[in-house]
């Protein structure tokens, strides 16, 4: 079966190699690669010109300075030879029977679409704030479910598909493309296989700070693409009545009033923690010892705060093209 793998790549030159390895490494190898590059300076342009030289795969490594991964995707598939396309997040590392286990099923032309479940290799997972997200995040899991939405780290589908849901949105400015493909894909009633092992894991970040701009750029996506607004909300709410507590409590100590009510319903904001507390409880070891979960609390706050603040910016953007595009994706969404 001939098909593409696409990818894109900014400065990923530190990882890139054992994704490399693990590309060549695959039980069924892909008939071409396209990558775009979207200006690196690090030598990761470098490194995928001397592999395409090297590689026995028909290898092309475009460059286009400054683009978004919407439109580095956007612009590898358009260059593409066939009309299978595999998608992926090069940087990631790759189980060799992956290539074959995601492409296998679409042999069957009834589907239209393969997406992969991914997760992290837990032996990687070693700082305080990798484990403390490890926790937070469940071990990385995914449950197919009506939640699971494919993700562009692992799927693959036919070119027409991309073309009838209209590509990958350009117009975000750093996440939340994949997440709008899928669920474009799910609003067009696409059917779509789910391959459920694990076969991509996606490194993580080491420290504190990392996390908490990671969720500022999934806000920003969220918030200009204008979907999860019910999640944000809650999130929102749930912030906002912690933040409420202790204020209320010295108010009271102050003014010698017990505000009861104000203070019981305040206590609603706390939930997330005791979801961390829950998590922690079930992953309780050695490794994921109390520092753990005092840190994965520091980062659920700076990651919530990250997110809000990045939604709210996003929401708010007036740019034209984001406008139009906000309208047309909502019109393929069925969103009010």
């Amino acid at each position: 079966m001939n098909f593409t793998l696409v990818s894109t790549t900014f400065n990923e030159n530190y990882r890139l190699e054992k994704s490399i390895v693990d590309i060549e490494r695959q039980s069924l190898l892909p008939t071409e690669i396209i990558i775009t590059d979207a200006g690196s300076t690090d030598g990761t342009y470098e490194k995928l010109i001397n592999w395409g030289k090297k590689s026995s795969i028909d290898i092309t490594i475009l460059s286009e300075k400054g683009c978004n991964v919407a439109r580095g995707r956007n612009i590898a598939i358009q260059h593409a030879k066939y009309t299978l396309i595999v998608s992926t997040d090069f940087g990631c590392r790759y189980h060799p029977d992956w290539l074959k286990e995601l492409t296998s099923p679409i042999q069957d032309r009834n589907v239209e679409v393969v997406g992969g479940f991914f997760g992290v290799i837990e032996d990687n997972i070693q700082s305080l704030s990798a484990r403390a997200n490890y926790l937070l995040s469940n071990g990385y899991m995914c449950y197919n479910d009506e939640n699971f939405i494919p993700s562009s780290r692992s799927i693959a589908y036919y070119k027409d598909v991309w073309q009838d849901v209209g590509g990958y949105c350009e117009w975000l400015t750093l996440a939340a493309d994949d997440l709008i493909f899928g669920k474009a894909l799910l609003a067009k009633g696409y059917n779509i296989h789910i391959v459920e092992k694990q076969h991509v894991f996606w490194g993580r970040h080491e420290k504190r700070m990392a996390y908490a701009k990671e969720a500022g750029r999934y806000g920003l996506g969220d918030g200009e693409a204008k979907v999860n607004r019910n999640n944000t909300f809650k999130l929102f709410a749930e912030t906002g009545l912690r933040y409420l507590f202790f204020p209320l409590i010295l108010i009271g100590l102050r003014f010698h009033i017990l505000f009861f009510l104000p203070v019981l319903f305040c206590l609603l904001g706390f939930r997330p923690y005791w979801f961390v507390y829950n998590q922690w409880k079930k992953f309780r070891s050695e490794k994921y010892n109390f520092a753990v979960f005092i840190e994965a609390l520091m980062i659920l706050e700076l990651s919530r705060f990250n997110y809000l603040k990045g939604y709210w910016k996003g929401f708010f953007s007036q740019r034209p093209e984001r406008i139009v595009g906000v309208r047309r994706i909502h019109k393929t969404l069925q969103l009010s």
